[in-house]
């Protein structure tokens, strides 16, 4: 593993990375299907399943095209979800504008706004699909962060790259989506689920609020 001076990890891909850079195609492969899991996460909570195994192999082929951009200065998962969150945006916005809809403004409008019917494939339970519908209702660019953050293990740093903002306006945002979660999952718990305790289903998922 590599370890990145002045941050707090060490890379687990950074051997496969290297092989792969000097033309190791077996590696390139080892190192992409370590990550189809989480890429096909990243696509199944925001888009309906039809579109979602396209937007994963696009991913990876961009991935394949950008290699020898990459400079090894983040963890390679970060460089990987770089590239599915422009894919993300890029599939969202040439479906607004196929609807004749006006270009949205992601940190603002949500999945459901958008339209679209993610799969439930990443919930396995009735709290779990609760959080995740929430998670829905929330901007793309909201949701996008609690997910990476939170079930992806990214830093701020690493969070800052992928959404492509300022680091120092990362926390805040951060906060701001807790906040926003945390107020739809109370609307969410209704009568008959008022059992549901908010934050210990937060909790389970590995969402603090």
């Amino acid at each position: 593993m590599r370890w990145y001076p002045g941050a707090a990890f060490m890379d687990p891909d950074a051997e496969l990375l290297s092989r792969w850079r000097a033309g190791d195609t077996v590696a390139g492969n080892q190192l992409l299907s370590r990550h189809f899991g989480s890429i096909r996460r990243f696509f199944a909570s925001k888009i309906s399943g039809n579109e979602v195994e396209d937007l994963v192999q696009q991913t990876f082929a961009a991935c394949i095209g950008a290699a020898d951009t990459f400079r090894g200065d983040a963890r390679f998962s970060t460089f990987l979800f770089s590239i599915a969150r422009n894919q993300l945006y890029r599939y969202l916005r040439n479906q607004a504008r196929d609807a004749a809809r006006t270009r949205p403004d992601l940190s603002v409008s949500s999945i459901r706004m958008l339209g679209q019917s993610p799969t439930s494939v990443v919930a396995r339970a009735q709290n779990e699909d609760l959080v995740l519908e929430a998670l829905q209702r929330l901007s793309v660019e909201q949701q996008t962060m609690l997910e990476l953050h939170y079930w992806e293990n990214l830093r701020a740093p690493e969070l800052a790259i992928v959404l492509d903002i300022q680091p120092g306006t990362v926390r805040t945002r951060l906060h701001r989506a807790r906040v926003a979660l945390q107020e739809v999952l109370k609307e969410l718990v209704t009568t008959g689920a008022d059992a549901i305790d908010i934050d210990e289903v937060a909790r389970a998922l590995g969402v603090r609020i």
